[in-house]
């Protein structure tokens, strides 16, 4: 077979917007992607991303981030380059993006790598796809079993129906997740990745009501015990199937296409993003971390009638107005005197 090439945008028609924005959008790309190749922009890239994480860690954190990855295949599009290299840099924004949440220490991260749905795109393309899992999983297993990568400790699940896959692939899956079975790992370094393939979340919770239906009929489950816990109880994601803390989804569609429906409740942040999901970036996956940490803290603060002006008010009354040594003690309250 021949060698594919990469197609370069040619020089563009400045008469026409759409070829000079192209043109100059994938000239930026080119730029920048060489610009991070260098070894001392990387290195200092990475020494500032650090400090901005510790600044990060002292606030509150979510338990649970979740991704739409949306955008690859216009990505691809845009370079002028085949729809598998768009998939592919998707990837590795998501390796991206779970070493930035192991180091802030968050414990779940989700994404929805493969919607039920897409298996009405071109038979071409969904095998590219589920090609491309079977050699991530491959590569995320050696990763999260060597002491020196950054994913050490790190386990990870592929939920879904996973009857709607082959034999083969189920297979390696399931070797991949107990290889990758949390055993002699210290809490602090564990953390758990759901790859969601194939997914919706009708499916989440038809499958959730089903089984509970099966229990009541064969297993002697009482009808009355039936409820929002119990449905939970029984999805996908296990002890993580109530509520995802932070939703975000790129490309700059602004639905949730039949993900999270039930986990998207109370104070969860759901995050839309017109950025494409392979040109992701820290910066802007920190600012929303950012926003989320601000307004959880204003949260907490509220539920627990906490008031800066009130508490102002009562340091400066004291500090003013109290007499000498206090408020006075009863009498009562005084200890018994010492024995002659």
């Amino acid at each position: 077979t021949a060698k594919r090439t990469k197609k370069v945008p040619q020089l563009p028609n400045i008469w026409k917007r759409e070829d000079v924005k192209c043109y100059l959008d994938h000239q930026k790309k080119q730029t920048y992607q060489y610009l991070l190749s260098l070894p001392l922009v990387s290195w200092l890239i990475t020494l500032l991303q650090d400090f901005l994480l510790d600044i990060l860690r002292a606030g509150p954190l979510p338990t649970h981030i979740s991704f739409i990855m949306d955008g690859n295949r216009r990505y691809a599009k845009s370079l002028g380059m085949p729809i598998i290299k768009g998939h592919e840099a998707g990837a590795i924004t998501l390796l991206r993006m779970l070493y930035n949440c192991k180091k802030l220490g968050i414990k779940t991260t989700s994404a929805y790598a493969f919607s039920i749905e897409n298996f009405n795109r071109p038979k071409e393309e969904v095998d590219t796809l589920t090609r491309l899992l079977a050699e991530k999983l491959d590569e995320i297993a050696v990763k999260a079993q060597d002491v020196k990568d950054e994913l050490y400790g790190s386990s990870f699940k592929v939920v879904g129906d996973r009857s709607l896959i082959s034999r083969e692939l189920n297979d390696k899956i399931t070797n991949v997740e107990r290889m990758t079975a949390v055993n002699d790992v210290d809490e602090e370094k564990t953390s758990l990745l759901y790859i969601c393939f194939p997914y919706t979340s009708r499916n989440d919770i038809y499958h959730a009501m089903y089984n509970t239906v099966e229990r009541v009929k064969y297993h002697g489950m009482s009808t009355e015990s039936i409820s929002v816990e119990s449905l939970t109880d029984a999805m996908y994601f296990d002890e993580f199937s109530n509520k995802c803390d932070l939703l975000i989804r790129t490309s700059g569609h602004t639905r949730l296409s039949d993900y999270m429906l039930w986990q998207s409740h109370e104070n969860g942040m759901i995050e839309f993003s017109t950025t494409l999901w392979p040109s992701y970036t820290f910066l802007e996956f920190y600012l929303v971390l950012v926003r989320w940490s601000f307004f959880t803290s204003l949260q907490r603060f509220q539920t627990s009638g906490f008031s800066a002006r009130g508490q102002m008010f009562n340091f400066v009354r004291e500090a003013l107005f109290s007499k000498g040594h206090g408020a006075p003690i009863p009498l009562e309250e005084l200890p018994p005197p010492p024995v002659a």
